[in-house]
């Protein structure tokens, strides 16, 4: 079979008919009648929470997303999530407690006590003379976490920034501050700004599209799906971090109010982390965000906790180191590079080149691939045919549930 073959062509919305479905029914989805969260089938989840509450709005004990609110959702009967039947399966921790949670990550990864993600939904750090300290200790705990292979979904307000915060910051790879309006009318446009990601694609229902373009972000000009939130809360001034590395945006929103590009969501990964970041700010209001188990913010929370957690999606596996080895030759290279990986199981795969601006430049998407070396040619050109600048470029590969990265040089 030929390289041509493989490749294909994955519109929005088609990822879910390619992984197994077993929490609601298929018709049910096809029309939209969905009573629960569909994820495909994984082996049980440890889940640690770290949260707090924050109200500038004003809102209702049962408008707000509040403490106790995330786990209530992710242990719920319809969560689509295959939770730890132990007691700590999901382990709520309060900001005041962040100590608590910095023991909860000192288990080993391996052991059957260690969680594999934790989800961040911290306004603020811990109360006290002793608070920055605190942490600090526990930023030094998710950094190790992330290093051995753990995932950190960071959850509307925790990416938001207050003094003493700038350490996890810096993990999570964005940053919000300013004002956050509150929209009863519009609310904001939630626009897919990555098709065929498992995150923005897994039973993600949209009946819409617009144009949307961000350069500056990486995004580039196109028609994107979307679904509106309606009301919500606008994180007007969200932005990627200097030292962010490589981060790719998933979500992003058109509303016309200090610019009319925003990040929403995205992923963050280091070059030393086995691990991942994946950001959603959508949050604030509960109905939406956390009650409807069916609709598609509480459907992306879960498919970022499932993504995040290291599961080769669609098998079951969990995936404890890289399950993918990328090379690219010659590097340099002056007319074309052969990037190389190699599989340990059967898999989709989704590779990208990126600038070191984060724009896209070029993909490959492949069916299910069998476990083993694999190769495509690049020749330097980007999607449209056009040769690109000399200079470093990121390539990422999407594939066994894992994100991996390296780096390729053209020259002259």
């Amino acid at each position: 079979m030929t390289q041509e073959d493989l490749m294909l062509d994955v519109p929005s919305r088609t990822l879910k008919r390619l992984i197994p479905v077993w929490a609601c029914l298929g018709a049910a989805l096809v029309a939209n009648l969905a009573t629960a969260a569909d994820l495909p089938p994984h082996l049980p989840l440890r889940i640690l929470i770290v949260s707090d509450e924050v109200n500038p709005h004003a809102l209702s004990d049962a408008d707000l997303t509040q403490p106790g609110d995330l786990s209530t959702a992710l242990l719920a009967a319809d969560s689509g999530l295959n939770i730890d039947p132990s007691p700590d399966g999901v382990l709520e921790i309060a900001t005041d407690d962040l100590g608590l949670a910095t023991t909860a990550l000192s288990v080993p990864n391996g052991d059957p006590a260690a969680f594999d993600v934790v989800v961040y939904f911290a306004h603020r750090i811990p109360g006290g003379p002793t608070g920055q300290a605190i942490q600090n200790a526990f930023d030094a705990a998710i950094e190790s976490f992330l290093i051995n292979g753990g995932g950190l979904v960071a959850f509307h307000h925790g990416m938001y920034f207050t003094a003493g915060k700038q350490g996890i910051q810096d993990i999570i790879g964005v940053t919000a501050d300013g004002s956050v309006p509150w929209n009863v009318v519009e609310g904001q446009n939630v626009i897919d700004v990555a098709p065929g990601h498992f995150v923005t694609t897994n039973s993600i229902e949209t009946s819409q599209s617009v144009s949307y373009a961000d350069p500056a972000r990486g995004v580039s000009a196109g028609s994107y799906d979307f679904f509106s939130n309606i009301p919500d809360e606008r994180y007007i001034s969200l932005e990627i971090n200097p030292g962010a590395e490589t981060l790719i945006p998933l979500f992003a929103s058109n509303y016309s109010q200090n610019g009319t590009t925003h990040l929403l969501g995205f992923t963050h990964q280091r070059a030393h982390w086995d691990g991942i970041v994946v950001g959603y700010q959508p949050g604030e209001y509960q109905p939406s965000a956390l009650d409807d188990r069916a609709g598609n913010n509480f459907q992306i929370l879960a498919n970022a906790i499932l993504y995040a957690s290291g599961f080769a999606v669609g098998t079951g596996v969990r995936s404890s180191a890289p399950s993918v080895d990328l090379t690219s030759a010659p590097n340099p290279f002056r007319g074309r590079t052969q990037i190389g990986f190699s599989l340990n199981r059967p898999s989709s795969a989704v590779l990208t080149v990126y600038d070191l601006a984060g724009r896209r430049i070029r993909s490959w998407r492949w069916g299910t691939l069998s476990g083993g070396n694999h190769s495509t040619p690049w020749d330097g050109r980007d999607e449209k045919g056009r040769r690109v600048a000399a200079g470093s470029y990121v390539y990422e590969l999407l594939a066994n549930g894992r994100v991996q990265t390296g780096r390729v040089v053209r020259i002259r």
